[in-house]
């Protein structure tokens, strides 16, 4: 699996990066892969794949977002959700290690919510979804920068006292490549049982 971050580049998510072969496509990243980039995002009604979202006509936000893309070749339904859910849990263990003491951070199943240190609401931290193409599953997480614009009442990365939104993106991708290829590696060490 590769890991790819665009430092340098600012990508507004629409939800039409979500397909196959968007990373090797728009930035030579070929086969099992996370690339991750920062931008505003503003998901367009045709590209929602919730379709609960979508007959809600939900407005999915944000001025500024740290956006994750995974994409796993020859993988069904159930197992890229499985594979979101240990996304979202490498970026909680991270964030329980990286933000401020004071920050109350939970998953609820394939979502993270936070309490602010100043403040005693709680917001949203995450959009997530999980879907497959012909080829490939995929999967897209974002996660507010900033609670500023946002349609709905979210907490930001920066509000938990995260500095570097930079190293956290590269540490997200690297500890999750190494949970990934530990899961392979668990696999072809046992022997099958009849």
């Amino acid at each position: 699996m590769k890991g790819k971050y665009l430092k340098s580049k600012t990508i507004e998510y629409d939800g039409s990066q979500l397909s196959p072969l968007w990373a090797y496509g728009n930035f030579d990243v070929l086969g099992d892969s996370i690339v991750s980039f920062r931008g505003p995002c503003n998901i367009a009604e045709e590209f929602m794949v919730d379709m609960e979202d979508r007959r809600k006509h939900a407005e999915i936000s944000s001025r500024d977002m740290l956006h994750f893309l995974v994409e796993l070749f020859g993988t069904g339904m159930n197992e890229i959700v499985l594979v979101q859910r240990l996304l979202i849990t490498v970026v909680l263990e991270l964030l329980r290690e990286t933000a401020s003491e004071d920050a109350e951070i939970e998953r609820d199943y394939d979502n993270l919510f936070a309490v602010a240190p100043d403040s005693d609401e709680r917001g949203k931290l995450s959009v997530s979804v999980a879907t497959v193409s012909l080829v490939s599953g995929l999967v897209h997480l974002g996660l507010n920068i900033t609670s500023e614009g946002t349609p709905v009442t979210t907490v930001g990365l920066e509000e938990l006292g995260l500095d570097d939104i930079d190293k956290f993106a590269v540490d997200v991708a690297r500890l999750f490549i190494e949970e990934m290829k530990n899961v392979r590696m668990d696999a072809s060490k046992v022997r099958p049982v009849f």
